[in-house]
C-alpha cells in the first residue's frame, strides 16, 4: 500500500470517530438548563398559558445508514511480465454494499463523513482474450467526506438531491483462483489503498420531524489500483435504502 494513502486513510478514521463523538456529547447535553435559569421557571409560573417558543435551526446534525446492491464493473488488468505486458479482465458477481455516516444539515444542503463496506464474488478471469471460470471475491473499505444539493421539496415531505464526494478506499482482492480445463490455478492476496469518488442522485421521504427515509444511487469509482505486477481499474454501480435520523 502508498504510505500517503495510509496516512490518508487513518486520519479519516480518526476524523470520523471524532465526528461521531461530537454527535453523541451534544445529544447527551440537550436539554440542560443553565444555573441562572431561574427567570424562566419563574415565568412558567407565573403565566402558565404561556408557550415556549420553538426556535427552527438551520444546522441540524443527524446520523444515517444504508444497505444496498452492488454492481462491480468489470476490472481492466495490465499485467507486466519479463516479456512485455498482456490484457486481462475480472467480471465480478452482484453484491453488497453498507454505508453509515454522520453530518449535518443545512438550507438546501448536508455535509457529511462517510464509512462504507461493499463485496463482491468473482465470476471470471480473463487473460489475453482467454476467459477462465474461478473464484474469490473483492472487497472494499472507504471513507468519504460528501456534499449535498437538495433540489427542492414537493409538500414538504419529498426531496429530490445530487450528491458527490471524495476519500480515500482500501481494495482487497482475494483468491484469484482460476481454473482452465482441468487445471487449477490457485492465487494469492493483494491490497491497496487509493483515492475514491462518487456521485449520484437519491430521494429523501420524510416519515416524522426527526426520521427520514432514502433511496438513492451512487457510482463509485477508484484511482488504479496495483496489485503486484497488475494495474487495475475499479468502480460500481450502487443502489442505497437507507434511514436518517435527526437531532
Amino acid at each position: 500500500m502508498k504510505t500517503k494513502a495510509k496516512i490518508i486513510f487513518y486520519l479519516s478514521i480518526v476524523i470520523f470517530v471524532l465526528s461521531l463523538s461530537s454527535v453523541l456529547f451534544a445529544q447527551d447535553t440537550k436539554g440542560v438548563q443553565p444555573p441562572d435559569g431561574k427567570s424562566d421557571q419563574t415565568t412558567r409560573v407565573t403565566e402558565p398559558d404561556t408557550k415556549p417558543e420553538i426556535v427552527e435551526k438551520d444546522d441540524k446534525i443527524y446520523i444515517s445508514a444504508n444497505l444496498g446492491y452492488a454492481m462491480a464493473q468489470n476490472t481492466d488488468n495490465t499485467i507486466s511480465t519479463s516479456f512485455g505486458s498482456t490484457s486481462g479482465a475480472i467480471e465480478y458477481e452482484a453484491g453488497f454494499a453498507g454505508a453509515a455516516a454522520v453530518g449535518f444539515g443545512f438550507d438546501h444542503g448536508r455535509a457529511e463523513a462517510e464509512i462504507s463496506y461493499q463485496r463482491n464474488e468473482i465470476d471470471t478471469i480473463s487473460v489475453s482474450g482467454q476467459k477462465n471460470e474461478s473464484w474469490g471475491d473483492i472487497r472494499n473499505l472507504a471513507l468519504l467526506f460528501n456534499g449535498y444539493l437538495e433540489l427542492f421539496k414537493i409538500e414538504n415531505v419529498v426531496t429530490p438531491y445530487l450528491t458527490a464526494g471524495m476519500g480515500v478506499s482500501m481494495v482487497e482482492i482475494s483468491g484469484l483462483n482460476a481454473k482452465s480445463g482441468n487445471a487449477y490455478t490457485y492465487g494469492e492476496n493483494h491490497k491497496d489503498t487509493v483515492f475514491a469518488y462518487q456521485f449520484g442522485a437519491g430521494v429523501g421521504y420524510m416519515v416524522s420531524e426527526k426520521l427520514t427515509i432514502d433511496l438513492k444511487y451512487r457510482y463509485f469509482q477508484t484511482s488504479d489500483l496495483t496489485f503486484g505486477n497488475t494495474v487495475a481499474s475499479y468502480g460500481s454501480h450502487n443502489f442505497y435504502l437507507g434511514v436518517r435520523y435527526t437531532f
